[in-house]
């Protein structure tokens, strides 16, 4: 595998690489440890203040041993790892990252910033969720031994089984395997139906109920056929809420969700799933993206780089 892991000195980075460490990767894998600054902003002109380059090297070179170091515990699993200083904003530069690597996974710790402070300040997480060409993993513990898998029918969902049967990782953590049925009534669907330009159809609660057990028990017998240990269960209600009760009614340590990416208007009105689930859960999310492999040539995304460091561990 190849893994990009953002880290920033931070607790939220401490937690992130834990997790990395106690995890079993397939052999070979390879972990980028990369580190993103920006420069001072000068409020008054809102623009950068003049670069000291005395300065930047010396906060490039710090971050950077930094990196090293922390890179230790990753390199006695086995794994080979490189450290990468850059300057930019950490999201534009960690999915730069993931497009250079062609990366399997990001893995980034999580701030705790809060719904309303993520929404009004950005969040590093929520920006890969939209953009990343790979999945997310968005550590909230350092360990993970019990997995909630979510899914819906979407195209990214049912890439669950698959990644998480072909990485191997997490091998040892039984599987509750969770499909949400949609609350009954037909109001807000036919708001959305009506706004968004489609057909309303008649609600009919057991046979959403029904589809949803399906869909459950069909990736419970992928996974089982895989040699994981799994069950599948149905709730009804708003997905995202639901998600994150059985995560804890559960105890699970880690969520698994697809990412439909909706946007604009559809974003608004229907929201989020996987967001949603980013934001409020105490527990580690790890989001899906998609159904093109990371390994498939991406355009891409180039942070404002200054300078950078980097190198292979010794």
């Amino acid at each position: 595998m190849r893994i990009v892991v953002g880290v920033d000195g931070s607790e939220a980075s401490r937690t992130a690489l834990a997790l990395i460490a106690a995890t079993i990767w397939p052999t070979g894998t390879s972990i980028r440890l990369v580190g993103a600054y920006e420069l001072a902003v000068n409020w008054a002109g809102v623009a950068p203040l003049p670069a000291d380059d005395a300065a930047d090297d010396e906060a490039q070179r710090t971050l950077f041993d930094t990196l090293q170091i922390w890179s230790d515990p990753l390199q006695r699993n086995g794994c080979v790892t490189e450290s990468v200083v850059a300057r930019g904003r950490a999201a534009d530069v960690l999915l730069a990252e993931a497009d250079e690597l062609r990366a399997d996974l990001i893995v980034v710790g999580s701030r705790g910033l809060g719904v309303a402070a993520s929404a009004l300040l950005g969040s590093v997480s929520a920006a890969l969720v939209d953009h990343a060409p790979c999945p997310v993993l968005v550590a909230r513990g350092p360990r993970v031994t019990r997995i909630l898998v979510a899914t819906d029918g979407s195209q990214s969902a049912e890439a669950i089984p698959a990644v998480l049967l072909a990485w191997n990782a997490f091998c040892d953590a039984p599987i509750d395997v969770l499909s949400v049925a949609p609350p009954g009534g037909t109001d807000r669907g036919l708001l959305l139906s009506g706004l968004l330009g489609c057909e309303a159809r008649p609600f009919d609660a057991s046979h959403e109920v029904d589809r949803h057990r399906v869909m459950a028990n069909e990736m419970v017998a992928r996974l089982v056929a895989g040699g994981r240990h799994a069950e599948g269960a149905v709730r009804t209600g708003e997905a995202a809420l639901q998600i994150g009760a059985a995560a804890a009614d559960w105890g699970a340590d880690l969520i698994v969700t697809g990412s439909r990416g909706l946007s604009g208007l559809r974003r608004l009105l229907m929201g989020s799933v996987a967001h949603h689930v980013l934001l409020h859960s105490r527990c580690s999310v790890l989001v899906m993206r998609g159904h093109v492999p990371a390994s498939q040539p991406r355009p891409v995304r180039l942070p404002a780089v200054a300078r950078s460091w980097r190198g292979s561990a010794e």
